[in-house]
């Protein structure tokens, strides 16, 4: 086994293809973490080189016919499978081998199938939390949303929130990877709380909401008619723990 281990950034993974057709010398695992190599394994450290990453970037703009393909590296960037560069980096070959096609839609070939698979699963999430989230007044009149999304999709999810609330500031708040998107009512930007613990405090009129809220989701489901199994077919349990009305459901569950 080959394997890259590299610094995680865009540029860094077009260093690592850069590499890899110049030695003739193709990476069966890219990581940005520790690889324990086995025996016989090789480990190579990649260096990030603006120069040849940016003759990658060029080759990918003007050359290869698959179209959209920095677009979908940038989302796939977003990921979070934990072998999510070694997908990328296995696509972003075999479009370079074939350039002169079109292969985005070759689901017959399994690099483009598992990359397509990839950006689905981040896709489809963007479009479960536009529903999912919820957001909930703070003291100071902002108004703040929690979630742990499975890959990285904060700042994805602001231009359509920011459009929604266009004159009402929030904070959206990944608690999986202390990442916050704000937005003041005009502008957005994206921020990482690293190891800082976030505190927010809830108006009052909010906490007697979520009183009555709940009041109203219990009242209007049937005891004896529940069904579980079609509640997490609609909902999946993983949600649950961010919505308000499901709280202690989820603690129960």
């Amino acid at each position: 086994m080959i394997g890259y281990i590299f610094d995680g950034t865009k540029n860094g993974l077009f260093t690592c293809i850069f590499e890899a057709f110049y030695e003739k010398r193709y990476p069966d695992v890219l990581t940005d973490s520790f690889l324990e190599p086995r025996f016989g394994d090789t480990v190579y450290e990649i260096t990030t080189d603006l120069e040849k990453a940016t003759r990658v970037k060029k080759c990918l703009t003007d050359t290869v016919k698959t179209p959209y393909v920095l677009k979908d590296i940038t989302l796939a960037l977003k990921s979070g499978q934990t072998n999510k560069y070694t997908v990328i980096f296995n696509y972003l070959k075999t479009v370079i081998d074939n350039k002169g096609i079109d292969v985005s839609k070759n689901f017959a070939n399994p690099a483009v199938l598992e990359f397509s698979d990839l950006l689905k699963k981040i896709t489809n999430e963007i479009h479960r939390f536009k529903g999912f989230i919820r957001f909930e007044e703070a003291k100071d009149g902002f108004y703040y949303a929690h979630f742990s999304p499975d890959n990285d999709i904060t700042w994805l999810l602001m231009s359509h929130f920011s459009a929604r609330f266009s004159n009402e500031a929030f904070i959206i708040h990944d608690t999986k990877r202390n990442v916050l998107g704000l937005y003041d009512g005009t502008t957005s930007k994206e921020i990482s709380a690293e190891n800082k613990q976030v505190t927010v405090y809830l108006s009052n009129e909010e906490l007697n909401f979520k009183k009555l809220w709940k009041t109203y989701y219990d009242s209007v489901n049937v005891k004896e008619r529940k069904n579980r199994r079609l509640q997490t077919a609609f909902m999946p349990k993983r949600y649950w723990i961010n919505l308000p009305e499901t709280q202690v459901e989820f603690a129960n569950f």
